[in-house]
């Protein structure tokens, strides 16, 4: 064998080499990307149930809040009611008392 023979089955020797190599190259990229969008996917599943923890917490902390304030409203509405009816009820003694007064003093006046 020549040294041109032993130089060109080298040369197809590193060609079938590379040609190896790039097989081996696009079949990692190929696992690469699947790996890839199986690491996004489970990392989405993870974010989606954090954030609808946390929306759940907010809602909840939302919710406490505005029975609270509710609760605050009502009882200030019943005092509020309270002191009304207390008001109605001594207008009206006064109001009472001032048409029998009234009355009293035109029926003293005439006799």
């Amino acid at each position: 064998m020549s040294s041109v023979d032993k130089i060109i089955n080298a040369l197809a020797e590193l060609e079938h080499d590379i040609e190896t190599l790039s097989i081996k190259v696009q079949d990692m990229k190929k696992r690469i990307l699947t790996n890839s969008d199986n690491e996004i996917s489970k990392l989405k599943e993870k974010i989606i149930e954090i954030a609808k923890n946390e929306s759940e917490k907010i809602i909840a902390d939302a919710k406490k809040e505005a029975e609270e304030k509710s609760q605050k409203i009502l009882k200030d509405a019943e005092s509020n009611l309270s002191k009304l009816k207390e008001n109605s009820k001594l207008t009206y003694e006064k109001s009472v008392k001032l048409v029998v007064d009234s009355v009293l003093n035109k029926s003293e006046t005439k006799s």
